[in-house]
């Protein structure tokens, strides 16, 4: 897998209609997945909904998101603000599943790098379940996680891994729900021990603990655990601009 890296301003960017930029200083990151859901999806038509087809991954060219549904689950075009115009977004279903999945590469296992995940998202509160996942890579169970989630819309980010004692894990969830609030980003990042959520341009939980190896052979799913109809957090929202970053 190739790399593209650029200098980005993480944890500071927000969108809520208009995009606005902190003061906070730059990290210089390289992206590993962005996945912007511009184009429509391989061998589709829009504006959906689609059962399949795979989406580019903007950051590292040949490799994509693919879809996978369980009936009568899809994923339609939906779109966000962005300056003067619109840019496309993805609508996930009201019933059924659905979900984008990337095939695991060692590139999107931070290992014991610094890291950030972010998404922007938009849900209402007729959409709020009680599990929600935006993006993640490897389940609950597993050994090593990553994942950002929007549980009875409260914006969460949770790590599971490795540190110096064995198995240890994070979690960080926001006190207040973003239903309603139109188009939010959320990010979650880790900086050596400190792990950080921030919504819009605000950090709004910090946990120390964050040392740990994140080593994952998972595929990253984006709007849901996977393709299946139980138990499986389907986020029923809008997203667009998923993107995991590494130092």
């Amino acid at each position: 897998m190739g790399r593209i890296t650029s200098a980005l301003t993480l944890g500071v960017t927000a969108l809520a209609g208009t995009m606005l930029v902190g003061a906070a200083p730059a990290y210089a990151a390289t992206e590993q997945l962005r996945l912007d859901f511009d184009a429509t999806p391989t061998g589709q038509v829009e504006p959906g909904p689609w059962t399949s087809g795979c989406f580019a991954d903007v950051a590292t060219p040949g490799d994509s998101g693919c879809i996978a549904v369980s009936a009568p689950g899809g994923v339609s075009r939906a779109s966000r603000p962005s300056g003067t115009g619109t840019s496309p977004a993805l609508a996930f279903p009201a019933t059924g599943s659905a979900v984008v999945q990337v095939p695991d590469a060692a590139n999107l296992s931070p290992g014991s790098q610094d890291f950030t995940i972010s998404a922007l998202v938009k849900i209402t509160s007729a959409q709020v379940t009680g599990g929600a996942n935006l993006v993640q890579k490897g389940l609950f169970v597993d050994p090593a996680q990553w994942k950002l989630q929007l549980d009875n819309g409260k914006p969460g980010c949770r790590i599971a891994g490795t540190g110096a004692n064995g198995a240890t894990s994070l979690l960080l969830t926001a006190d207040a729900s973003i239903a309603d609030q139109g188009w939010t980003f959320i990010q979650c990042k880790r900086r050596g021990d400190v792990l950080s959520l921030v919504v819009d341009s605000q950090v709004v939980k910090t946990g120390s603990g964050a040392t740990m190896d994140i080593t994952s052979t998972a595929k990253v799913n984006i709007g849901a655990k996977g393709p299946g109809l139980t138990n499986n957090d389907q986020f029923r929202g809008e997203l667009d601009n998923a993107v995991f970053s590494t130092n």
